[in-house]
């Protein structure tokens, strides 16, 4: 009798500890190059009862992901905290957007899983996620490979790297990406999407005076995109053109740097403009 009450009790406890969240793990997408930052969306329900405060400044870290390779090899699980206090309201969900990048990370190739766990600060215990997976994959054929030097204003000023420029694809659609990589060693500094590309109209991508990347594509049928990379790594500057009428954009270099000609400035989070209004039937032109 005695046995059955403490695995009853047990079994309560257990569903009690679980229901303190709902967390699902999602990723952006789930394949991704060696050194891109694998970007995690972790949205958590609390269901506890109560309103939980996690973060804050010298708190506790309080969202953890664990990465295991396909053979079952854990590897060195990634810990993130906050400075400011997160407070998850009773019944609430709330929805956090991660960037795992740098040491962690898709140095390796292969499948792995990855879980997120979330810490409930008053029980002390971590709950988990869904478990998602991912396939890091690599490619050496570059469609641009050039050194450069970093100048004086960025940081690692007078160090040599590389921009490299990767076709890759994936799926059904082709990707492009631009890749820095430090020329002595060979070691990844920077990995990132530039976005889709159409190879119906073959990418521009030149280095301007001041050491700064520009890679012109066409983004999608008539949507041209023009990407300034600076020598430290960092997008500096995005921008989109539409061909109008076959006045195709194109990319044109000059000292002071590259400029589009052609086309017409495109913004894609722009509202659409506004239709006019449709005439009334009763509503006569003028004089009639």
């Amino acid at each position: 009798m005695n046995r059955l009450f403490l695995l009853l009790a047990c079994c309560l406890l257990t569903a009690t500890a679980q229901a303190q969240y709902v967390t699902n793990l999602t990723l952006l997408k789930n394949q991704f190059i060696t050194g891109e930052p694998v970007v995690a969306e972790v949205r958590v329900t609390n269901r506890s009862g109560a309103d939980v405060v996690i973060g804050g400044h010298g708190s506790r870290d309080w969202l953890q992901f664990e990465i295991t390779e396909s053979t079952g090899r854990r590897l060195a699980p990634i810990s993130i905290g906050s400075e400011e206090a997160v407070t998850l309201r009773a019944g609430g969900t709330t929805k956090h957007t991660v960037e795992l990048s740098g040491g962690y990370s898709t140095a390796d190739l292969g499948t792995f899983n990855m879980i997120a766990n979330v810490l409930h600060p008053i029980s002390g215990q971590f709950y988990m996620s869904n478990k998602v997976r991912m396939t890091i994959t690599d490619t050496t054929s570059y469609m641009f490979d050039q050194p450069y030097g970093i100048p004086t204003g960025f940081t690692n000023a007078g160090r040599t790297r590389r921009y490299q420029v990767i076709l890759f694809r994936e799926l059904n659609t082709l990707q492009l990406y631009c890749r820095i990589s430090d020329d002595r060693s060979g070691a990844y500094v920077a990995t990132f999407l530039l976005g889709s590309v159409s190879m119906v109209v073959k990418p521009q991508i030149h280095i301007d005076m001041k050491n700064k990347l520009h890679v012109f594509f066409m983004a999608q049928p008539y949507v041209f995109c023009h990407v300034v990379v600076n020598p430290d790594g960092k997008v500096h500057h995005r921008s989109y053109y539409r061909d109008q009428e076959g006045n195709r954009p194109s990319l044109l270099m000059t000292p002071a740097g590259g400029q589009v000609v052609g086309g017409e400035y495109f913004d894609p989070a722009a509202p659409p403009p506004a239709q006019k209004p449709m005439r009334k039937a009763s509503e006569k032109p003028p004089g009639l």
